[in-house]
């Protein structure tokens, strides 16, 4: 299997979000979602190897539909606003707020599901 530089900096950029989380009962892998407008966040889209979403129009519309796919984690960067919207829409949805790695910088937020951290 050859390693590229790209699949290797995605990684190295998820593992730290979910290191030291047990075994996630969810239906969908761990998610990334970004805002395009920001450097940060398209430089982790491009370096993320697994699904990546971009948050496009109305922010309580997407974060009910990513939350309806019940991912095991979710990992973003966003305009602050955005995360303090999506967060709460994951508050409904069973999900609360966990340390983010600081790889993700300034921007960054990690949701995972209740009860199991």
């Amino acid at each position: 299997m050859k390693a590229t530089r790209r699949g290797v900096l995605g990684g190295a950029l998820a593992v730290p979000a979910v290191a030291g989380m047990p075994r996630l009962k969810r239906s969908t892998a761990p998610l990334l979602v970004h805002d395009p407008a920001l450097a940060a966040g398209r430089r982790l889209a491009e370096t993320h190897a697994g699904e990546v979403l971009a948050i496009e129009g109305d922010p309580i519309r997407f974060a009910r539909a990513l939350f309806a796919r019940r991912p095991s984690l979710v990992v973003g960067v966003s305009r602050h606003a955005d995360g303090l919207l999506i967060e709460e829409v994951g508050r409904e949805a069973g999900y609360v707020p966990v340390p983010a790695p600081a790889s993700l910088g300034a921007s960054g937020w990690v949701l995972a599901p209740r009860g199991n951290g």
